[in-house]
């Protein structure tokens, strides 16, 4: 069956078309990330603005990385459901209510409530926007335009860093005062204005095709196959090769129980029943080795440059003869600023230039990805990532722990999309959001807990990256590598 929707798709052309949703997406990948610092930025700001405590900071965090771990399942589950298009404007329009919200509370419940409905919107658009794609592309261009969109993502990321580094100093000399134009709440509704203009632009976004077949509706899946031919090769819409839509009922399975008025108890019932599926063969294995994989990378992209970021700085101070190198979860999460009256300024440029790296991880997979292979991306990065990790054990110059840093962050980048493209190619229409969004359940919620109770020297957490990193390659060995083939129907 997937062989037929991929020839569907395929017949459709490359072209205008998909040039278009891809940047789109870009851009919506691209306004989650300017939010993807803004707690950890605004957290010690915060303490200082209403006199908390780090412990007291640190759970507004936790907060943000328990709503990912509830947001992931919920929208991934949802999408299913009631379709890809529907939530992608409504995850991000959340993204930016939760901002702006954040920016108006005067109260701890307010502050935690706020940066728990960023953390859902944020985990529910990554989740859904990736499974939307993936959806409407050939097959032969699936792996690139996922890179692609994690590289809208990383830009995204650094300009936020830029921002929030540019305005820090003036944030800080506001503290205090009656009136003051600026202040981490101009900073958290800023990181939000980008989520504003894109969900108004994500109601151009077509319906995904396999969805559209999973819902029974071939009429309009062919009327949208032929728009998509017409505008890729400049051709009229009836010269589509397809010319009947019951062609393309046998493409996708569909649901004989799911209909368009479908309620809460009708979403529960089939939410159990997939979630019962993907822990059946033939998906269990993948699911149980998917899981394991995004345990392994659970820091995310910011939390992981984050970490190596601390440790830099931690070495940098053994080095001069100051103590100890120690990783304290707070110290990672919170160490933007040195104290109420001084910006880290450190903390900002090492996280800039280390990030640089997932820009080059990404790259790498855009050219090769769909040519060379998964599983030959996944294991290089692994063994190369696992090298970089070890480096940073020994005593070299100041110069050269940067670039290693950056070479891990690039293997990575290339490990974590590699292996997110494996598991939406491996699950069908029926199941891709359902699966994803139990994927990334346990990442979160082991930031979270840890939040709490994270304190280890630096060379073993060092030992634990590099471990962590070759292990999610490993795990993901048995999963099929569906380079040039149809994905799973």
């Amino acid at each position: 069956m997937s062989d037929d929707c991929e020839t569907a798709i395929a017949e459709a052309g490359w072209g205008i078309w998909h040039y278009f949703v891809v940047t789109l997406c870009g851009l919506l990948s691209l306004a989650e990330a300017s939010t993807s610092l803004t707690v950890p930025i605004v957290a010690p700001l915060i303490a200082c603005d209403f006199k908390l405590s780090r412990e007291q900071a640190t759970v507004a965090v936790a907060t943000s990385s328990f709503g990912m771990a509830v947001g992931a399942f919920l929208f991934g589950s949802i999408s299913d459901t009631a379709g890809r298009k529907k939530l992608i404007p409504i995850t991000i329009g959340i993204v930016f209510c939760a901002s702006v919200s954040l920016s108006f509370a005067q109260t701890n419940f307010l502050i935690n409530l706020s940066v728990f409905v960023l953390g859902l919107g944020v985990a529910g658009n990554n989740i859904v926007l990736r499974v939307y794609l993936i959806e409407s592309l050939p097959m032969r261009k699936k792996g690139a335009c996922l890179a692609i969109i994690d590289t809208f993502w990383v830009f995204g990321y650094l300009a936020a860093l830029g921002v929030s580094w540019s305005l820090m100093p003036s944030i800080i000399r506001m503290l205090g005062r009656q009136f003051r134009p600026s202040s981490w709440r101009v900073l958290s509704a800023l990181c939000g204005v980008p989520s504003l203009v894109i969900a108004c632009a994500s109601g151009l976004l077509p319906s995904s095709p396999r969805h559209s077949l999973y819902r029974r509706r071939p009429r309009q899946t062919l009327a949208l196959l032929q728009q998509m031919y017409a505008i890729n090769n400049s051709k009229h819409a009836d010269t589509y090769p397809i010319t009947d839509f019951r062609n393309l009922e046998g493409c996708v399975r569909s649901d004989d129980e799911m209909d368009d008025n479908s309620g809460i108890l009708m979403y529960f019932k089939k939410t159990w029943e997939r979630v019962h599926k993907v822990y059946r063969p033939p998906y269990r294995r993948v699911t149980l080795c998917g899981t394991l994989a995004c345990l392994l990378h659970f820091p995310g992209f910011a939390w992981l440059a984050l970490w190596n970021t601390h440790v830099l700085q931690e070495m940098d101070h053994v080095a001069s003869g100051n103590g100890t190198c120690n990783v304290n979860i707070q110290n990672v999460a919170l160490g933007f600023l040195r104290s109420c009256d001084e910006v880290d300024d450190a903390r900002f440029e090492l996280l800039l230039l280390v990030s640089l790296g997932y820009l080059l991880g990404e790259t790498l997979l855009v050219i090769g990805i769909d040519v060379v292979g998964r599983k030959s991306y996944l294991v290089s990065s692994g063994l190369a990532g696992s090298v970089a990790s070890l480096v940073l054990i020994f005593r070299v110059h100041h110069t050269i722990r940067v670039v290693v840093s950056s070479m891990f962050l690039a293997a990575y980048a290339i490990g974590r999309t590699t292996t997110c493209v494996l598991l939406l190619e491996n699950y069908p229409t029926a199941l891709r959001g359902t699966a994803m969004g139990l994927t990334r359940i346990l990442p979160h919620l082991a930031v979270f807990m840890l939040q709490f109770y994270l304190w280890t020297t630096c060379l073993l957490s060092i030992i634990v990256a590099s471990a962590a990193l070759m292990g999610a390659a490993l795990v993901m060995l048995p999963v099929p590598d569906l380079t040039g083939l149809p994905m799973k129907e």
